[in-house]
């Protein structure tokens, strides 16, 4: 077996058993933005596509010759009424999704009618763990043994 394939097989192992998790930016809107919407539904169909998890950003950018607020309503009630309540964002605040608000979020835009116009959205915020099955073991159990798997696995195909 040759030198590549060799470091392809740890590598592999390596990716079986660590699993990295990355944060992701989302752009609310997707490539529409945080704009007045095309239908009353365009943001919550575009929130139904896409799954959050804690440390990903919410990123609320209007086009350039819009400005849009937002704030998180408390309670669907709220959502629903479009009641701005609460601490009102400039689009130029990234929002980070907290481990310390994980389940459903309410966004609504704060500007005039604009939410009973379709600006608003929610999300269900879940947890990093949810994608780690029930039965993993911690990686600081298989750190020494994928590092002695890596080592045999080395010492045998370069031997």
């Amino acid at each position: 077996m040759s030198r590549t394939m060799a470091s392809l097989t740890c590598l592999f192992l390596f990716g079986t058993f660590f699993h990295v998790v990355v944060a992701i930016d989302h752009e609310v809107g997707g490539d529409f933005g945080w704009n007045l919407p095309p239908t009353l539904t365009f943001f919550s169909k575009w929130a139904r596509n896409n799954t959050f998890f804690v440390g990903d950003r919410l990123r609320f950018t209007p086009r350039a010759n819009e400005t849009h607020t937002y704030a998180e309503a408390k309670s669907e009630k709220e959502f629903d009424e479009c009641v701005e309540q609460g601490i009102v964002f400039d689009p130029s605040i990234i929002l980070t999704l907290q481990n310390n608000r994980l389940g459903r979020r309410y966004f609504i835009c704060t500007d005039g009618n604009h939410c009973n116009m379709g600006m608003k959205f929610t999300i269900d915020v879940l947890p990093i763990s949810v994608t780690t099955p029930n039965t993993a073991v911690k990686i600081d159990a298989l750190l020494p043994i994928l590092l002695f798997i890596i080592f045999m696995a080395n010492l045998f195909f370069f031997v």
